[in-house]
């Protein structure tokens, strides 16, 4: 089992690397420190999967029982894999969709966790599409063993469609998807803006996750820490 392990993780960083070479232009990744991407940003363990689910069917009473209760699953396993916070991922997907898989902003961003092809980019950057100019190799090494060994049926979204306008369809039908590369994106901020209070950590996340110019993104932020406090 070790050794077919090695194989696919040397058989997946061919594939990055590869199509690094092959990828679009755009100026800049985050490089963010290793130390902090590893960190485990769990604010607590005390939820369960009832909870999860009141709250979304109460939230919006069109989400179906069998719908809501996919994504409070699929909430709590990715969130556990890349050591995010539930909760507040949970809170996180509220204000971006209100548990609307399929939902579509007038900006154009996607999704449960609403992408854009700039955030779709920085974390495909961060798995290691355009290689290691654009993110740190160990984080790349990092986020890759996870994926492979909590979903071992993952395959990279830019080996599945190359061009932003068949991504987005992706980010629309593909639950695991959107909520993989939500958690990474708000593992990537956390580590860039790591600070020993979680709350304070999380609050300069979010801030950055949402990119708004103006005083909105810092409502943003506050108002997922209050959707937190409510779950």
């Amino acid at each position: 089992m070790r050794i077919l392990k090695k194989l696919l993780g040397i058989l997946i960083f061919t594939q990055l690397f590869l199509s690094a070479s092959l990828a679009s232009y755009i100026p800049e990744g985050y490089f963010v420190s290793h130390e902090d991407m590893i960190r485990n940003y769990q604010i607590t363990r005390e939820y369960s999967k009832r909870d999860f689910l009141s709250y979304i069917l109460e939230q919006n009473p069109a989400v179906t029982v069998a719908e809501a209760t996919l994504i409070t699953e699929r909430v709590i396993e990715v969130a556990e894999l890349f050591e995010v916070d539930a909760k507040l991922f949970l809170a996180l997907i509220r204000m971006e969709s209100n548990f609307i898989r399929e939902a579509v902003s007038p900006t154009g961003a996607v999704g449960l966790t609403q992408f854009t092809s700039i955030g779709a980019q920085e974390v495909s950057d961060q798995l290691g599409q355009r290689g290691p100019s654009y993110a740190s190799l160990h984080n790349t090494l990092y986020l890759n063993n996870i994926l492979l060994d909590g979903m071992p049926d993952w395959s990279h979204l830019w080996l599945r469609e190359r061009s932003w306008t068949q991504q987005k369809l992706l980010f629309l039908d593909d639950l695991d998807l959107s909520l993989v590369y939500g958690a990474i994106l708000l593992k990537v901020y956390l580590a860039k803006n790591f600070q020993d209070d979680l709350i304070t950590n999380y609050y300069e996340a979010l801030v950055d996750y949402n990119g708004e110019p103006g005083e909105r993104k810092y409502w943003y932020a506050r108002t997922i820490l209050k959707f937190y406090d409510e779950i």
